[in-house]
């Protein structure tokens, strides 16, 4: 019984999360094609998803994560 539920649960959850991804997929292919110089600029949709915080403050504090000073050889903020 359960090996029959996971034959299509399994295929399912795949399937959920392509149609999920599809638009970031579909965009991914099309920047690749252009890469090779085989696509077009036109084609590549303009919209995406946005990892960018949603208002102010909701970042990560100055000094730290990508733009810490000591990451990027300056001096160390304490």
């Amino acid at each position: 019984m359960a090996r029959k539920a996971l034959r299509w649960l399994l295929p399912a959850a795949v399937a959920a999360a392509v149609a999920s991804q599809w638009q970031d997929l579909s965009r991914y292919v099309k920047i690749e094609q252009i890469s090779l110089g085989r696509g077009h600029p036109d084609r590549v949709p303009a919209k995406g998803r946005h990892a960018y915080p949603t208002g102010p403050g909701a970042g990560a504090p100055d000094g730290t994560g990508d733009f810490d000073s000591a990451r990027r050889g300056g001096p160390v903020s304490v």
